[in-house]
């Protein structure tokens, strides 16, 4: 693979990135077919079409669209503007409603179901009805994370409730698992009767009966050393229940067999495109490939059963299939045909990839498969229409690479190259606004989650901004005089 690119952001530096992308978000569209039931102003569907890995090597993953509000599904939905919202467009007008820090997902029956840890909801996008709505209205679910979704049962993992919330294929509130347990469920997978759990609060794998609600096993523990999590994260199962769980501190994947017995660790804490800086969102492929996203350098990566890195896409910025903090990645094999037209001309595809992301405020949407070599079908296009100007009148057979590209491993000693950061340009007051808010959410979401040390920088350049509104101003400067009071009693003040 050529043209190794990798970023590597910390502290201060990543919240102004974050503001560049949110200036910067928003991509050049095509015209799609009258008939295409995802047709919209806001998907990213691009003129020129976006594959991973770049050329020379063959094209394994294309990038399809994203979606952000109900405007993008093609629907007309509208909501009234909020107070804040008046406050950062400067005027009232109607709003699509939209997704604004997404981070677990999952899809069923035409269906993205979307934790998002802003709004404390389940979003729900209908991509065959073209509608924006939510899962639930349930009080008790405060600060859902994560979920999953098995012969149309939800999951949610709500970390702040200290449960898992369980809903039927009608939507309603059925039952509730760990409610005695003393849980902090961060991420959730279904086998049979069983529902596991990564538990923030012991750095467990909790496994819990459904049927009864009681502990069954505990896999890992707390601590440094191989099959122990310091800050545990999501978690994915394999076609053969091997559990995959990340580590967003030790920078690593952890896998256990099916019985819950340490198998092997992949990947560790590091600055070069074969470590990690903070894993998060994982899942398997059919074939025992390993994605997951790592959140700081803003890229997903492909693994195949033994560690070895075979493809990594996504990074920074404002292009199309770039990424904006991801935060969770799906793989899907039964909704390619509600794709499919975004897909370029003879693509054969495989599955599709879902990567939520955070503060690009998004969910991409990539194909996995083969795809035709773009310029070799122009070319014999123009050939055989300059020997018979008929054929422009017949439907052309894609052409495509005789056998399916297998991805190789990539070589330990490739050196990641960092790209120059795009520069936002002038800005105009309603983008600075709107960057001002983003900041503001971003870093409210980081005092919520007791992140102080990180939120602290964005409440600075927020108040400093002179755009936010004296009660509010006031506010965060309350924000401030507390986080100082913790940073100054040390250790114990941060948690």
């Amino acid at each position: 693979m050529t043209n190794v690119k990798l970023y590597h952001f910390s502290g201060l530096g990543l919240f102004g990135l974050w503001m560049s992308v949110c200036l910067l978000a928003g991509c050049q569209k095509s015209e799609t077919a009258p008939d295409d039931p995802l047709a919209s102003a806001g998907g990213a569907v691009t003129e020129n079409h976006t594959f991973y890995p770049k050329a020379p090597d063959p094209p394994r993953l294309q990038f399809l669209a994203s979606f952000t509000t109900s405007g993008d599904l093609g629907s007309d939905q509208t909501r009234k503007v909020s107070g804040f919202e008046r406050f950062v467009l400067g005027e009232e007008k109607p709003l699509q409603d939209r997704i604004l820090k997404p981070y677990g997902i999952a899809l069923s029956e035409g269906k993205l179901y979307v934790c998002d840890v802003q709004k404390r909801v389940v979003e729900v996008l209908d991509f065959k009805a073209r509608t924006f709505g939510y899962l639930s209205k349930e009080r008790r679910m405060t600060n859902p994370v994560n979920l999953r979704i098995v012969n149309g049962i939800k999951y949610v993992a709500d970390p702040t409730a200290g449960q898992v919330f369980v809903f039927g294929r009608d939507n309603e509130l059925k039952t509730m698992l760990g409610s005695d347990l003393d849980l902090e469920p961060i991420d959730l997978e279904v086998s049979g009767r069983t529902c596991y759990v990564t538990d923030k609060k012991t750095n467990q794998i909790v496994a819990i009966d459904i049927s009864t609600g009681q502990v069954t096993q505990r896999i890992g523990k707390a601590g440094d050393e191989l099959g122990q999590f310091v800050l545990i994260g999501d978690m994915a199962l394999d076609t053969a229940d091997n559990i995959y769980v990340t580590d967003k501190l030790l920078g690593r994947i952890t896998k256990f067999n099916a019985q819950g017995l340490f198998q092997t660790s992949i990947g560790r804490a590091g600055d070069s495109i074969h470590h990690f800086v903070r894993p998060k969102g994982i899942d398997v492929d059919r074939e025992g490939r390993i994605w997951v996203v790592d959140a700081a350098p803003e890229v997903a990566k492909v693994y195949n059963a033994e560690g070895q890195l075979l493809l990594y896409f996504g990074f920074p910025g404002d292009q199309p299939g770039s990424m904006n903090l991801p935060a969770s990645i799906l793989v899907d094999y039964d909704h390619i045909d509600l794709f499919r037209k975004y897909m370029a001309v003879g693509a054969e595809p495989e599955f599709l990839v879902f990567v939520s992301n955070q503060y690009g405020e998004k969910i991409n949407v990539y194909a996995f498969g083969t795809f035709p070599v773009q310029a070799q079908a122009i070319e014999q296009a123009r050939q055989a229409a300059m020997s018979d100007p008929t054929i422009l009148q017949k439907t052309p057979e894609p052409t495509r690479p005789p056998d399916r590209p297998v991805l190789t491993p990539i070589p330990l000693d490739s050196q990641p190259v960092a790209e120059p950061q795009p520069q936002p340009g002038q800005m105009s007051s309603e983008q600075r606004m709107q960057a001002i808010a983003n900041l503001y959410y971003q870093s409210m979401h980081l005092y919520r989650n007791r992140q102080y040390k990180e939120a602290r920088p964005g409440f600075e350049a927020v108040l400093n901004s002179g755009l936010v509104p004296l009660p509010m101003a006031r506010t965060i400067q309350m924000y401030l005089i507390e986080i100082d009071k913790r940073m100054a009693s040390g250790p114990s003040g941060l948690q």
